[in-house]
């Protein structure tokens, strides 16, 4: 029997604590941001900027709880961003994240590209994350995606324009991320982009609790 101190020790996830409800959670659970110069916050979901950072749950109460006054506490300065500004930085950040993403997918050999390539993912039980082109009406229809759909598999993203931007054509309707990595990480930044707007008014009962 090995000792305990030869047992494998497990790294623990780093912590952080939500500027909006104060709760300390595994960092993959927030967002980063990062304070400007000119007193504005930006959300870092690469993790890369400089500077110190703050963290807030990527949630409608957690947001309108930050903002401004749960920030300013995290950084010890003035915040002059919004609920409402936050929230929006938060979607089109996420929006960028997504697509880089899915052209490191692309990139990587990890996406299926085409109304053929997704259905035979789909069948193999390789397609993890399903997205669907908004305007691509037949990729929608087809038997396969419309069972993703109803499995919670697929996502609307985009335009047929950006993904074929994305998977270097001039038009992509539909296509599946088959790693799981990738499809970790996407499913975040898409939850991200489906967070409701915050309420003005919840927000500043909640700060008036934190103060």
């Amino acid at each position: 029997m090995l000792a305990r101190a030869d047992a494998p020790s497990r790294k623990r996830a780093p912590e952080r604590t939500c500027a909006g409800c104060r709760e300390v959670l595994p960092q993959a659970q927030l967002v980063r941001l990062v304070l400007g110069p000119d007193g504005h916050v930006v959300p870092d979901l690469a993790g890369r900027a400089f500077g110190r950072g703050a963290w807030v749950h990527p949630t409608q109460r957690c947001i309108e709880r930050a903002a401004p006054r749960g920030l300013a506490k995290s950084f010890r300065a003035e915040v002059k961003t919004s609920a409402a500004e936050l929230h929006a930085a938060i979607l089109a950040a996420a929006a960028r994240r997504a697509e880089s993403l899915l052209l490191a997918a692309e990139r990587g050999g990890h996406l299926a590209v085409g109304a053929t390539e997704v259905t035979e993912a789909l069948a193999a039980g390789r397609a993890l994350r399903v997205v669907v082109a908004r305007d691509a009406r037949a990729a929608a229809e087809l038997g396969s995606v419309r069972k993703a759909i109803a499995d919670g598999l697929a996502v609307a993203f985009g335009d047929k324009e950006l993904l074929g931007q994305l998977t270097r054509r001039s038009e992509t309707g539909v296509v599946a991320v088959v790693d799981r990595g990738l499809c970790d990480a996407l499913t975040r930044v898409f939850d991200m982009m489906s967070i409701p707007e915050p309420n003005t008014g919840a927000r500043a009962a909640g700060t008036r609790e934190d103060g």
